[in-house]
């Protein structure tokens, strides 16, 4: 994976142990992400989603101390075997209607979200990704941003199909927040329908301007700061949710019954 922020997922970070410290444990950046790429195979995928997924973890632990707990909350809705995604949406709708995802398997953003931040920044179309607005949200644009160069806007859709809060993430990997898409100078009008349920609308970003009118809520200086003291002193996590992930990561060798094949 590339890109500024997503650099520490696959390298040593502080340490090779968990350490108890406090309240939670102390963990090396690389062990968060080796827990997390073994426990999304185990629990089925791929090795290709579960090493983006893995990068996702590191990135929301990094940048929001989320990244585990999230990873813990989906592991429970990794399909087995091949599952597929369908799209509906065909090539006779208008450019701004909405590619919609439609995962039979009810996966979570982590294992789902990265793949359609790639459609959208492929296409001229958005992509809706069904689901309710989570942090992850924020880490999977600026994850997408960064590894294909192009500003993604993600836009929360309401339960009645109106818009909602907006995040936008250059490729620089600049973070910029919004109560609304008007503030992006993005439309969100008959041009693009939303039927009645909760998701996430992503989108290219093709602002004039090439940075929006907003002060940035993150920047790359900051991303930087947090990766550097992480990979120098580790990362505090839950441990609820890392014994979790962690237990799950056991099984990427070892089989959960007799008989049962291994990943």
């Amino acid at each position: 994976m590339s890109g500024g922020p997503t650099i520490a997922g696959g390298r040593t970070g502080a340490g090779t142990d968990t350490d108890r410290t406090g309240s939670g444990f102390r963990v090396a950046v690389r062990e968060i992400r080796e827990a997390a790429f073994r426990a999304v195979v185990a629990a089925g995928a791929s090795s290709g989603e579960a090493a983006t997924t893995a990068d996702l973890v590191v990135l929301g632990e990094v940048l929001d101390g989320a990244g585990v707990l999230a990873l813990a909350g989906e592991l429970d809705r990794v399909p087995r075997g091949r599952q597929p995604v369908s799209c509906s949406g065909g090539s006779h709708l208008a450019r701004h209607d909405p590619v919609v995802l439609h995962d039979p398997a009810c996966r979570g953003p982590l294992l789902l979200g990265p793949s359609a931040a790639d459609l959208a920044a492929a296409g001229p179309r958005p992509v809706l990704l069904p689901g309710v607005w989570t942090p992850s949200v924020e880490w999977i644009l600026v994850s997408a941003a960064a590894r294909t160069g192009t500003p993604l806007l993600a836009t929360r859709i309401r339960a009645d199909g109106s818009p909602g809060s907006c995040v936008l993430a250059t490729a620089d990997s600049t973070v910029y927040r919004a109560p609304g898409p008007g503030a992006f100078g993005t439309r969100h009008t008959a041009d693009a329908p939303i039927r009645p349920a909760d998701g996430i609308l992503l989108s290219r970003w093709n602002g004039d301007t090439g940075t929006p009118d907003l002060p940035p809520a993150r920047t790359p200086a900051h991303h930087h700061e947090r990766f550097a003291t992480a990979m120098t002193h580790g990362l505090r996590v839950d441990p609820g949710p890392w014994a979790t992930v962690h237990g799950a990561a056991r099984r990427y060798l070892v089989p959960e019954r007799p008989g049962s094949p291994q990943p």
